[in-house]
């Protein structure tokens, strides 16, 4: 299927994936943008529409190089700050939101989040953090440490997306379902291939 021309690199690779799933996307017009926030994409099957999507970046944290390009070399250096991976991407949620509601005030439609990661020091397990509250231990645990972000400003926002969707630089893909429960969520899967039985609830 061919995809419109999409000139940043990142909104490219997210409509390569829906283009692999027979999805067609289409950009707003340069007049729509101008009137009001919009997101990236309307994405099509077909004819029909199917739901809106959104593209946000995560590039490479650079602030460690920042501070050591400005010492001799050689010299030892001490810094703190705190890890800014879960303020990145609830203000990546909260941005998104703003241009869903935009065109979507009634969530009469499908809003879809598509992140693509550039930062090895941030993965999906983040995402899931600051959606659900909990990091998730590699012994199948889970502890309720990020409740200030999932409980924070993006604590109703979070649920205005429908799917979020995960591509690493050096991963497979990840997918997450705001609502398993929601009839919307087959009219997703059924977009993108996928049976909702086989999918785990978390």
């Amino acid at each position: 299927m061919k995809v419109g021309i999409v000139v940043d690199e990142n909104e490219k690779r997210i409509a390569d994936w829906l283009d692999r799933k027979n999805l067609r996307v289409e950009e707003f017009a340069k007049k729509e943008k101008k009137k009001s926030k919009t997101p990236d994409f309307r994405v099509f099957k077909d004819d029909e529409f199917a739901f809106f999507c959104e593209v946000k970046t995560i590039d490479c944290d650079t602030w460690l190089d920042e501070q050591l390009s400005v010492v001799p070399s050689g010299t030892m250096v001490e810094r703190f700050r705190r890890d800014p991976t879960y303020n990145r991407l609830t203000d990546d949620i909260h941005t998104a939101v703003g241009q869903f509601e935009a065109v979507n005030p009634n969530r009469k439609n499908l809003n879809v989040l598509a992140f693509v990661n550039h930062d090895k020091k941030c993965g999906f397990l983040d995402l899931l953090g600051v959606i659900t509250g909990d990091f998730f231990s590699e012994g199948g645990g889970r502890h309720p440490i990020f409740v200030k972000y999932s409980n924070g400003r993006i604590k109703e926002e979070k649920r205005k997306i429908d799917f979020y969707l995960w591509i690493d630089d050096f991963k497979p893909e990840r997918f997450l379902f705001s609502d398993l429960s929601d009839k919307k969520t087959e009219k997703l899967c059924s977009y993108f291939g996928m049976n909702i039985k086989e999918i785990k609830e978390i």
